[in-house]
């Protein structure tokens, strides 16, 4: 293992690891424009350029790999030149619109011109002018801010698979365009804007919208299938303003789809459950929480009283938080005394694909398929919903607390004929649909940006997400709706947070054995 001495600093370190990785084990950090840890390494930007003590000449750090006793300066006098030279050079045509760029204050070309430019320019020729191109749904390029590092290029060869952009003409005409006839419109290609380090890929979806510096950023899971990508949402006078991806190696990497990326808009497009609603006379109209609460309670043990325990059940969702699973549970095996817990899901063979560098969209759409069954202490042999429709249709089934949060979803009419001929129907969800205008009892519930939680991915890792923007109306989170039923029954379980909840629950449920809500981190744990 080659031992290194980079600004005084000595380490060790693999063999064929570069400089620029062996500085950033040490805190040491060196600018670079067109290096991307994810794909390969052109150093054509130049600005990571290093001194190495013997050489002839300055070496790119990004390509260089690391020898055995090397000396490297990385802000030598022969260093800052050179990086005040290329900054000089891609400054030449880039153009000063940094009042409407999209890019500044997240832009790597004004950091590192604060950093390392010069404070004038000697360029008193005219600036080029090229047009703006339209690359599709999504992105637009403004051909005239791009610095030609080819990371958009080399994204979509290498990680999504297809040749949809490359670099045309040559010299001073080189520049970035999609292939004749074709468009970029990958399931990945949003990722491309996250990538380019300066203004020049744009986002049609947030451009214009605000400045970066007035978002707030929450961590959050992707809910829209069973990958539960690590995703960042970024919000601004309680409204999501953008959607990007939080790296995460043991998950999804650098990426999301284009699906994560842009789908949050359908939680403003659907009509909301905002606020309680109680069936009198036929009608659901609108009532209190303690009256909403109240009545599902009074009324599921007034069934039975009747008919007995065992004519209550609780259906759980894949889309819904462990939390809310578990409380779900809880609510049904120590209040209401009965065993009738099923699951309902959506469907689990659904659009997939898996691109070049691996990064598959999982066919299953429920978010927390694994991690509801667990909470809800389910296997494969109990808790059908197939089972439920036939115990209703039988009439051993009389009442009934519905968890529905599944926003892709349509109930199909036989369900709801079925679900019908029960005595009571009480539905916690998140939109009006054709089975709330069926309910007894409508609790509003907030959706995953509304809230805090945990989901279980496909692959057995548990993560957590926050509670970014505040609930719709008078909506509550999920499992401060259910914490409520069990308070009103005597079966408090002195819960305040959600991460209250997950702490009970791993304590009950042994696949989360040993674990906190605290020791998820960022990343979360697999518990596979």
């Amino acid at each position: 293992m080659p031992k290194v001495i980079i600004d005084g600093k000595e380490i060790t370190v693999d063999a064929g690891t570069t400089i620029l990785k062996a500085a950033e084990q040490l805190g040491i950090y060196i600018p670079h424009f067109c290096y991307h840890p994810a794909f390969s390494k052109p150093a054509n930007c130049r600005i990571c350029v290093v001194e190495i003590k013997g050489a002839p000449k300055l070496s790119t750090s990004c390509s260089t790999p690391v020898q055995d006793g090397m000396e490297v300066l990385t802000n030598s006098e022969k260093v800052k030149e050179e990086r005040e030279s290329v900054m000089e050079f891609l400054l030449i045509n880039h153009p000063l619109d940094c009042p409407e760029c999209d890019q500044a204050g997240e832009c790597r070309l004004q950091d590192y011109s604060f950093l390392y430019g010069k404070g004038h320019s000697r360029f008193r020729e005219e600036k080029r002018v090229k047009p703006h191109k339209d690359f599709g749904e999504h992105i637009v390029l403004h051909t005239n801010r791009c610095i030609l590092c080819t990371r958009c290029v080399r994204f979509c060869e290498e990680i999504a698979g297809v040749e949809e952009l490359g670099v045309f003409d040559r010299g001073g005409q080189s520049q970035i365009d999609v292939f004749p006839g074709r468009k970029l419109e990958n399931k990945l290609a949003g990722n491309v804007v996250d990538i380019c380090p300066v203004g020049a890929l744009v986002d049609k979806d947030f451009l214009h919208k605000t400045r970066v510096w007035n978002l707030t950023s929450f961590d959050s899971i992707c809910p829209l299938c069973s990958k539960g990508c690590s995703i960042r949402i970024d919000v601004k006078d309680n409204k999501i303003q953008r959607i990007k991806p939080r790296t995460n190696a043991d998950v999804n990497g650098y990426w999301i789809c284009d699906f994560g990326r842009y789908d949050y808009h359908k939680f403003d497009d659907v009509k909301r459950a905002e606020y309680p609603q109680i069936k009198e006379m036929g009608r659901l109209s609108r009532g209190s929480w303690k009256k909403a609460l109240e009545k599902v309670n009074i009324t599921i043990n007034s069934v039975t009283n009747e008919y007995g325990n065992a004519s209550a059940a609780g259906v759980g969702n894949a889309f819904s938080s462990n939390e809310e699973n578990f409380l779900l549970r809880h609510y049904m095996t120590s209040c209401i005394k009965s065993g009738n817990i099923f699951l309902y899901h959506i469907n689990d063979n659904g659009y997939e694909e898996t691109f070049k560098d691996g990064f598959r969209i999982e066919p299953d759409k429920n978010p927390n398929k694994s991690g509801a069954s667990l909470c809800l202490g389910l296997n494969d042999s109990n808790g059908s919903f197939d089972v439920l429709l036939n115990k209703i249709d039988s009439g051993e089934i009389k009442a009934l607390y519905f968890l529905h949060s599944n926003l892709n979803d349509t109930i199909d009419e036989k369900t709801i004929e079925t679900l019908k001929k029960l005595d009571f129907l009480a539905v916690q969800s998140i939109f009006q649909s054709q089975l709330t205008e069926i309910a007894d009892v409508v609790l509003p519930s907030a959706c995953f940006s509304e809230s805090d939680g945990t989901y279980i991915n496909s692959s057995g890792r548990v993560q957590r997400y926050f509670k970014a923007i505040a609930p719709a109306g008078l909506a509550k989170e999920g499992w401060d709706i259910l914490n409520g039923l069990i308070s009103r029954c005597g079966g408090d379980l002195s819960v305040s947070s959600a991460g209250d909840v997950f702490n009970a629950a791993a304590e009950q449920v042994s696949e989360l054995k040993d674990l906190t809500f605290y020791k998820l981190g960022n990343n979360g744990v697999s518990i596979k």
